[in-house]
Parts: structure tokens; sequence; C-alpha cells
């Protein structure tokens, strides 16, 4: 497949989760004028936002196994359309009362969770194996400029237009992308690469996993073909890895601030630093513009490290430790007492936080592509379900912990602790 044919599948898949993400990430700054229009308590709010979460950790696994048997292709398409559907419908579910909410709030997730996992699945296969962290870094950065598209507009739109404007302008962005992903041309299976300063430790270690279920998995085996390798057993048995135990605990860590601080950072300054809603768009913009920025240009980082020698496990340790640790400083000198009262320098801090945390696209981010290229959306659909779980967790209980304590302090105190110990768990065990 040539080269501009793959620029083409990047370029389109990092616009797709450019939209993934506003369309998630446009009820943070919408949930405020919401809770004042129908009463919700902080409570209350931290459900509606969490319930997403739920959704979205039922199709990781699924996305990814879909998509490594069948193509990533009309996985993601079909997750772009059902996630616009429920995007479109939020304003009149949350009108109509908590139950259709909830519901919408799932389905959103839903349709969501297939994004990541069938993206990884089609880099794995059309993407060659030297520049794959750079097209995983490209279209991850996408998470962060979805994000910033979201809190850049979202107040400008809801002062000139109200909140549920949010809702129908972003979920017509699907409108626009499908026509272009539909007639692209993409493969559906894996192909190896031997040439590849990568895929070296690829081989070895997806050899290892193969060679622990042999018994199994050569039953009914006529020769030496490569779909022995990609059966059923075969893929579920790397779950058992530590290496992917590894990714797991990392992704669940990162994420329990990384979705934490999304959901909850124009509430943060909105009530700490007392921020206008109309102003909140240049305080929470800016962290994920610079965080998109960064992210992208690690991937480009990693792959040259790697293609001037470095060790893979060295690359993926040192990017993760350092995005881990980075955050962790960051937030707690955000809510501290030597920031004072400024939310510039509050908002300053977390964009460097933000920055730091991009270096992970370089680390756990595009280590399953090490591990496991041939079920690389099955593996990741893994990790992202630890990271769901996270957000499932933490939004709801940061939304707890504000109503009965309303210490910022204490949540971003949890959340450092998180980072620190989720890179901990990654020096040791990847």
């Amino acid at each position: 497949m040539g080269c501009d044919v793959t620029a083409l599948q990047v370029a389109l898949c990092t616009l797709g989760i450019v939209i993934c993400y506003a369309d998630r990430s446009n009820i943070s700054t919408a949930v405020l004028p919401m809770a004042q229009q129908f009463g919700w308590d902080k409570a209350y709010q931290g459900v509606v936002l969490s319930v997403f979460f739920g959704g979205y950790a039922t199709t990781q696994v699924l996305g990814g196994k879909l998509a490594d048997q069948f193509g990533g292709k009309m996985v993601l398409a079909a997750g772009v359309a059902l996630w616009s559907v429920f995007t479109f419908a939020t304003p009149a579910a949350a009108a109509a009362g908590t139950l259709p909410l909830l519901v919408a709030r799932v389905m959103l997730g839903v349709g969501e969770g297939v994004a990541f996992p069938s993206i990884h699945s089609l880099i794995s296969r059309n993407v060659p194996a030297g520049n794959r962290t750079t097209a995983v870094g490209i279209v991850t950065a996408a998470s962060y400029a979805g994000t910033a598209l979201a809190f850049g507009v979202s107040p400008w739109i809801i002062s000139n237009f109200g909140w549920e404007m949010v809702f129908y302008s972003f979920a017509g962005l699907a409108l626009l992308w499908l026509p272009f992903w539909l007639p692209v041309v993409t493969l559906d299976k894996f192909r190896s690469q031997p040439s590849s300063p990568i895929s070296s430790m690829e081989s070895d270690i997806e050899a290892s996993a193969s060679t622990a279920v042999a018994p199994t998995a050569s039953t009914g085996a006529t020769n030496g073909s490569s779909s022995t390798s990609v059966a059923p057993v075969d893929s579920w048995a790397l779950l058992k890895r530590r290496e992917v135990w590894a990714i797991c605990g990392a992704q669940y860590a990162q994420s329990w601030g990384m979705y934490g601080l999304l959901n909850w950072l124009p509430t943060f300054f909105s009530e700490f630093y007392q921020v206008e809603l109309a102003d909140l768009g240049s305080y929470t913009l800016l962290p994920y513009v610079f965080q998109g920025v960064l992210g992208a240009a690690t991937g480009f980082l990693a792959d040259w490290m790697l293609r001037n020698g470095w060790q893979v496990g060295t690359v993926r340790k040192a990017l993760q430790v350092v995005g881990m640790l980075g955050p962790a400083a960051c937030l707690c000198l955000a809510v501290s007492p030597l920031v004072g009262a400024s939310a510039s320098v509050a908002s300053n801090l977390i964009t460097l936080g933000l920055g730091f945390s991009a270096l992970t696209l370089g680390g756990v981010s595009a280590s399953h592509l090490d591990i496991a290229p041939r079920n690389a959306g099955l593996v990741f659909g893994a990790g992202n379900t630890a990271a769901t779980l996270a957000g499932l967790v933490s939004v709801p209980v940061t939304g707890y912990l504000l109503q009965t304590t309303g210490s910022w302090p204490l949540v971003f105190g949890i959340t450092a602790f998180h980072y620190v110990a989720g890179a901990l768990l990654w020096a040791a065990w990847a």
C-alpha cells in the first residue's frame, strides 16, 4: 500500500479522534448551565459525567477483537455513526429525565469505545513498523486536539446559542467525516515486516506467547502458516502476560488523572479561581493544545530514538515514567499556596503537566504494538478498558469528594498519587 494512501488513512483516523473527543468533552463545560437548569448537585453531575465510561468499557476489547479479525475500517465507521446519534440526542434526553440521559451517555460511550482499538488495529496492518509510534503519537494527540476544540468553542457556543447547540453542532461533524472515510481502502490482514528495528522484539515476545499455548493451538494445524498464530486461543493468551498487565496498570493510573481532569477542569477553574463561564476557554484550551502538539512530536521522537539504536524497553520506560511523574508534581503545585489566587499560574502548571503526560504516547500508548502487533486491537482494548474503569471510578469519586469536602487539593493529591504509583508499576513490570 502506497505512502499516500497510508498518510490519508492516518489523517482521517486523526480527524475521527478529534470528533470523538470533542463529542465526549463538550459536556464538561455544558454541565455547568445544565446543572443550573435542572438542579443537579456535584454528586449527580459526577454520575452524569461518569456513566459514559460504563458504555465505553463494554466495547474496548470487543471492538479491538472485531477489528483484528475483520478489519478496523467498518468498526470505526459504525462507532462514529452511533456516538454521533447519541451526542445529538443528549439535550432531549436531559430534558426527559434521569434514565434517558444516562442511557444516552452510556450509548455515547458504547460508540466511542471502538474508536481507538479499531484505529490501533488499522495502524498495525497499514503503517510500516518503523513509523508506527509516529502514527500512534499523531492519532492520540488528536484526542487532545478534540478536547481543546470542545473546551475552546463550547463556552462561546453556550454564551451565544445555548448549551443545547453544543451537542447539535458537534454531532454534525460526523456527516463531514463519513463520506471521506467510507471510500478509503485498508488492509485487513497483518503483514510481517522483518526489516523493522522493532519487529525482532515483537516477534520474540509473540513467539513466547504462542509457545506457552502451543499444545492447544497446534491441534488441527496443517502447516506453518501465520493463521495458527492468530487463532483466538493465542490472542486471549496474550492477556495473561506480565507486559499486558503492565499496560493495564499504567493505563488505569494515568487515566485516573486524565479523565478526572478532563471532566472536572472547567468546574475547577470556575469554583477554585472564580473564572466566569465565558472566560473558561482561555484557561482550559491551552493545556490540551500544548499536550496535542507535544504528543505528536513524541511519536516522532520515539521512532527516531528506536532507529538510532535505543532499546525499545528503554524508550518506553523512560518516556512513560517522566510522563507520569511530571503531571503529579504540576498538579500538586497548581493547588498549592505557592500559586496563591492566580488562575493563570495554575493554568500554566496544568499545561506543563499535560505536556509531560503527552510523553506517554511514546510509552504505554505504543507498547502493545511491540508485544502483540497481530493482536494490537485486542491488547489496546484491554489496556483502554483499564483506563476506562479509572474514569468510571475517578469522576464520581471526585464529585463525591467535592460534594462532601469541597477540597480541590485533596482531589489533586489523590490524582498525583495515582500517577506516582503507575510510574513505579510501569518501571517494575514493563
